[in-house]
């Protein structure tokens, strides 16, 4: 399964993801895992991030939800 590292070049200034990988169409989930690289703070979403894998944020790094988190296995904090 392939991983989508985001780095601070995917962030704008307000650490909002700009990426140019598509992460919230419900029709068409991102096929694999996303991972945050360490150091970067909150990583904000524009919408709903969509995956079939994990989505694992390294140290001093991490996501806030708005409304809320689903998975469908398990949930994990260090």
């Amino acid at each position: 399964m392939k991983t989508l590292k985001i780095t601070k070049k995917d962030l704008d200034k307000d650490n909002k993801y700009i990426g140019e990988t598509e992460l919230s169409d419900w029709q068409n989930p991102y096929n694999g895992n996303i991972e945050i690289d360490e150091n970067l703070g909150y990583v904000k979403f524009e919408k709903s991030i969509v995956l079939n894998g994990s989505l694992i944020a390294k140290a001093g790094s991490g996501i806030e939800a708005g409304l809320g988190i689903e998975a469908g296995s398990g949930i994990e904090a260090g």
